[in-house]
């Protein structure tokens, strides 16, 4: 497959990435590398909290200017904030590319953050809390990430808590800003019908004027894991329930085996081993899945699921007797060359999404300062050995090492 995808880093040290495509429409975005892993003791949640209020208002536009500013034409503005980055994004018509760039620099480099605007958007924010409380699939999910990553700002609910929201001042957003928005972790990352001369001079024109060269924050030291069995009670009517571990950073050789094995546990396929097992053979869960998140120091593998509170014990044995075959016996040839081959098929299909394309050239950037093509990522996958994901297996897979959370 054909190297779609160039490079440009501007005399400021901002990266730019620009992903060709065919399309009428282009996707833009300016990602950060800081999210809930870069904040410090008292400003828990204001990564996302400054993700909202970037679009609160800049020396030369209203929060209502913004609000209007691509939908005119059809196009969207939008923004996420993860663990490890914030992004700031378009999806507009490729004519409407450079009013696209200018006003997320625009929004990034020159918000004003009025207070009053700040204060509106805390309510929204606790408001957020509040109806993410409610619904236990995403508790779990930010309980388990607590209990995995005790006394680590990574493993906190990106939200914050409506104490922390309460708290934040100008001067704390100023302050995170000053010492996270650095040049040296700021890419944006283009996917479309765009000529790469052109981007190099828009880039230019919008970004070269901001200039925070202090030093890269060092990543957090993570703490020792310590494998924990936590039952909490609910008032639902089913069981929700997580089996994880840490597991391996980004970097680490081992993370293309783990990702396979997780998408043959648990990806989004009816026919993983977890959903034949307790779905398709038992009849115990709807759903059910397993994945492998990534980060620059670390990871986490988790196996995820809901079913009838009396059969929350059976459900856990099944998933357990899953990974205790790919402890117990490596697997065969004929099955791991299917199990490749179905993952890059999926990968295959997901390349398609230029939105999704966009934002992972952003992240690939900031982790490991080039790009990793389609090509690159079958040939790690086709190179996978039954030896090194048996190794995997019984590294990650390790029934002492597992962790086991349930709201039941």
């Amino acid at each position: 497959m054909k190297n779609e995808h160039e490079i440009i880093t501007l005399r400021n040290g901002i990266r730019i990435v620009l992903q060709q495509t065919k399309s009428n429409v282009v996707y833009c975005g300016l990602m950060i590398g800081a999210g809930t892993a870069a904040e410090l003791d008292g400003e828990h949640g204001i990564a996302h909290f400054i993700e909202h209020v970037l679009f609160k208002g800049t020396k030369k536009r209203s929060a209502l200017d913004i609000c209007y500013g691509l939908e005119n034409n059809g196009g969207e503005l939008n923004a996420f904030t993860g663990r490890e980055s914030t992004i700031v994004y378009s999806i507009v018509q490729n004519s409407q590319f450079e009013k696209a760039l200018e006003l997320i620099c625009d929004l990034v480099f020159n918000s004003t953050f009025p207070e009053d605007e700040l204060n509106k958007e805390k309510g929204v924010i606790i408001s957020e809390i509040n109806s993410s409380g409610c619904n236990l699939s995403e508790v779990i999910y930010d309980k388990s990430m607590q209990l995995m990553f005790k006394r680590n700002a990574i493993g906190k609910p990106i939200l914050g808590t409506i104490k922390s929201v309460k708290s934040f001042t100008v001067d704390d957003v100023r302050s995170f800003i000053k010492r996270n928005y650095i040049n040296k972790r700021i890419i944006l990352s283009v996917a479309g019908n765009i000529d790469i001369d052109r981007l190099s001079l828009l880039s230019n024109k919008y970004l070269m004027k901001y200039n925070n060269n202090s030093d890269a924050v060092q990543c957090e030291k993570i703490s020792k894991y310590k494998p924990f069995k936590k039952d909490c009670s609910s008032d639902s009517a089913q069981a929700f329930c997580i089996i994880g571990n840490r597991a391996y950073s980004a970097s680490d050789s081992r993370s293309t085996g783990l990702s396979l094995l997780a998408n043959m546990l648990g990806g989004p396929i009816f026919s993983s081993l977890l959903n034949i097992s307790l779905r398709e053979q038992n009849g115990l869960v709807y759903d059910i899945s397993a994945s492998y998140e990534a980060f620059e120091n670390s990871g986490v593998f988790q196996i995820y699921f809901e079913t009838a509170k009396k059969h929350l014990k059976k459900s856990i044995k099944l998933a357990l007797s899953e990974l205790e075959k790919l402890r117990s016996t490596k697997i065969k040839k004929q099955d791991l060359d299917y199990a490749k081959h179905r993952f890059i098929g999926q990968l295959i299909i997901q390349n398609e999404n230029y939105e999704q394309r966009m934002i992972d050239n952003a992240k690939m950037l900031l982790l490991f300062d080039k790009i990793e093509t389609m090509d690159m990522q079958k040939a790690k996958i086709n190179a996978l050995k039954a030896d090194e994901l048996h190794e995997i297996a019984n590294d990650i897979f390790s029934e002492e090492n597992l962790s086991f959370l349930s709201y039941s």
